[in-house]
């Protein structure tokens, strides 16, 4: 079950500014397996290239996303249930405390290997308002500042809005406004691990 205040932390500053930032969100030995998850999966062929677009119209452009990526479309393993029980947890949290209506959540994980990056862009899709909040759990157990790969979050739409860069530790979890809230991925030098998901609203 989620931390009462953690919830609270992260409802309060998605209110104030659009963006959450929380350390410490899953226990280390959660990140640790659900790493080693992914690595298992990548290296059996699971993953595949992450595409731009939805629906038909998705195509594979490499020169805006580098990453890989293996949705979670089943929890078939204790350490994925325990993962998505606590991202369902937040679900009801934030609809208690922001009414955001929200409905449901789907996620992958996403390997960026080291040259691998994601141009700026907001999660949300044109003709399609369910993403709602956007939620980035972090699964490399150190990171270090010289192999890059930060998230930058952006405070507006212009080209030079101000940023506030997050670092990809382990365990931290970052919610966002997916319609308002620009953000990329810098260019990373070491493998970096994540479950991205999101979570949505009813049409």
């Amino acid at each position: 079950m989620i931390d009462p205040s953690a919830a609270a932390d992260i409802a309060d500053a998605l209110a104030r500014t659009g963006v959450a930032i929380r350390a410490g969100f899953l226990a280390p030995d959660l990140v640790l397996e659900l790493a080693s998850e992914s690595r298992t999966a990548f290296s059996a062929g699971r993953f595949h290239a992450a595409r731009v677009g939805m629906g038909e119209t998705r195509v594979l452009r490499p020169d805006v996303r580098g990453d890989h990526i293996l949705w979670l479309d089943t929890p078939d393993s204790d350490v994925r249930r325990a993962y998505l029980a606590q991202m369902e947890a937040l679900r009801l949290a934030l609809n208690e405390r922001l009414f955001l209506g929200l409905l449901d959540y789907e996620c992958h994980f996403a390997l960026y290997p080291p040259g691998g990056f994601y141009q700026r862009h907001v999660d949300r899709f044109r003709g399609d308002p369910r993403r709602a909040v956007s939620a980035v759990l972090y699964l490399n157990e150190t990171w270090e500042s010289v192999w890059g790969g930060n998230l930058r979050l952006f405070e507006s739409e212009r080209a030079d809005s101000p940023y506030r860069d997050v670092a990809p530790q382990g365990g931290t979890l970052v919610c966002f406004l997916s319609n308002s809230v620009a953000h990329e991925v810098l260019p990373t030098t070491h493998e970096r691990l994540s479950l991205t998901g999101w979570f949505r609203r009813r049409i």
